[in-house]
């Protein structure tokens, strides 16, 4: 599709989506993002009792942490055109690039496993949906100690491969 083609007269469902997300970032994104900016360490972003934890639970309570999965898997992707997408994103964005980065990363292997039909993978993937606490967060790896994100055009070459694993012990997960 050409952006030519693109319909940019919004239906009143994606205004009323584009509005519900307006107020969320308005009353909930912008007051903690604030909050989060003032804190004194980077560590103190997400410690316990941090506003973080409120607007990851708030965020999940809408449901769109869900976006980009299928409704098979407890997503409301076939309920969302590609505007309707858009207009959470730039909603997201334009309230806080941080908290909407911290929501968009911690999405991401979730999204992907979504597109997977392993059944451990498809259930990860159901927990997340149904998780509206925050207790099941993905992250992002998109740098390497040793090199950048780089390695997402290099087909595999070792030099430039992921590095970073996570190692598992007891219940919790370390990098390695």
């Amino acid at each position: 599709m050409e952006y030519k083609e693109i319909d940019i007269n919004l239906t009143d469902e994606q205004k009323a989506l584009r509005d519900m997300v307006r107020r969320f970032g308005a009353e909930v994104m912008r007051p903690i993002g604030i909050e989060l900016d003032q804190l004194p360490r980077p560590e103190d972003v997400i410690a316990d009792g941090s506003p973080l934890w409120e607007a990851i639970k708030k965020y999940r309570e809408l449901g769109l942490h869900t976006m980009a999965i299928p409704k098979a898997l407890g997503g409301m992707k076939e309920d969302l055109d590609a505007m309707s997408i858009y207009l959470i994103w730039e909603e997201l964005g334009y309230t806080d690039i941080g908290l909407t980065n911290c929501f968009y990363a911690a999405s991401i292997p979730f999204f992907a496993a979504a597109l997977s039909p392993n059944p451990e993978l498809q259930k990860m993937v159901r927990d997340y949906c149904e998780d509206l606490e925050g207790n099941i967060i993905g992250c992002w790896a998109i740098t390497e100690p040793d090199h950048g994100s780089d390695w997402i055009i290099t087909d595999g070459v070792p030099r430039y491969s992921p590095s970073v694993r996570g190692i598992l012990k007891g219940d919790a997960l370390l990098s390695g």
